[in-house]
């Protein structure tokens, strides 16, 4: 396999930014041979644009665009920003390539993982689960979420007992909505609210998502509970009966109870089918709540022998839930 060998930092002002620029002659193995940072990267995709840059280098005798980054920690040379550059180049069959890379030292992932956030890839635009990815090497309460809650990953996938069924982004915006006394769409970026985001409130939202695996699963006939509009809701509930009263007059609900509301929510046939369609939009939510909280206090009122007095917003008031 063909080695290169990285300048290290020599001025003053190259080993204050551990940062090296060069020129540098490649071929296909020295490409393959800069590792992917996995724990971060986000996937590769080839696309028409892509492919058009493929066709630029195969014109340019081989020139690859713009500046790679690569990122040196422990002796091991990663490929920090152009992953999507070099496929471009194995695309145009060139034997030779020349281009022009940033070598920065790092100490650490955490540190390789910021400087990537910061790169804004020409070909692929970031999504937010790319960002998401990321942060899980900075943001401690992201990183616990991801330990502590397998099922929650960086792409919605459905494709085996063990991948994700929750992208974080999702996950994190619905959290942070089913804090606001109306729960709506939009608002914070996921990527801002993770930023700020306390522990504390992290593992509240693990508590949560651990009921709620345990009551609704995997099982595809149940995917729509895990969407937005029943998401943000049964968060938004959750936080009012469980984490705090809603009032002095509502019921603090103890997790297993709680659970066991979510239980009934999955065996609602006629609930399960209206959420097919439906979107956490001022025309559903106020519907939405409405059925969830009528499961929830017949479900209370079996255990309990007591009928509840769950929160009644003016956001979903009567009147609003008819015209839907």
């Amino acid at each position: 396999m063909a080695t290169l060998k990285l300048v290290k930092p020599t001025t003053e002002a190259e080993r204050t930014t551990r940062t090296v620029t060069d020129t540098i002659e490649v071929t296909p193995d020295i490409l393959r041979s800069w590792q992917i940072p996995e724990e971060f990267q986000r996937p590769l995709h080839v696309n028409e644009k892509l492919l058009e840059i493929a066709k630029e280098i195969a014109a340019d005798g081989g020139v690859i665009p713009g500046v790679i980054t690569l990122g040196m920690l422990d002796g091991v040379r990663y490929l920090v920003d152009g992953q999507h550059r070099r496929e471009a180049f194995y695309h145009s069959e060139c034997i030779v390539g020349y281009v022009d890379i940033r070598v920065l030292h790092f100490k650490t992932m955490a540190e390789m993982a910021e400087e990537y956030e910061k790169l804004n890839s020409q070909i692929v635009k970031m999504r937010p689960d790319d960002h998401m990815r990321a942060l899980q090497n900075t943001c401690p309460p992201i990183a616990k979420i991801r330990k502590r809650c397998p099922f929650v990953g960086f792409d919605m996938v459905r494709r085996g007992d063990r991948s994700p069924i929750l992208s974080m982004s999702t996950t994190l915006r619905c959290w942070n909505s089913s804090s606001k006394e109306v729960p709506q769409s939009g608002g914070t970026a996921a990527k801002v609210f993770a930023k700020t985001m306390l522990m504390e409130d992290a593992d509240r939202l693990i508590d949560f998502l651990d009921l709620a695996m345990e009551a609704w699963g995997r099982d595809v006939e149940y995917q729509h509970l895990w969407k937005s509009l029943n998401l943000t809701l049964c968060m938004w509930l959750y936080r009012r009966i469980v984490v705090a009263p809603y009032s002095v007059r509502t019921p603090k609900v103890s997790k297993e109870l709680f659970k066991k509301c979510l239980h009934a929510v999955s065996a609602d046939s006629n609930y399960l089918d209206y959420l097919q369609g439906r979107q956490l939009s001022e025309r559903d939510r106020s519907p939405a709540y409405n059925k969830i909280k009528l499961i929830f206090a017949k479900r209370m009122e079996v255990e309990t022998g007591k009928k509840p007095l769950l929160p009644q917003p003016t956001w979903a008031s009567n009147s609003r839930s008819k015209r839907s």
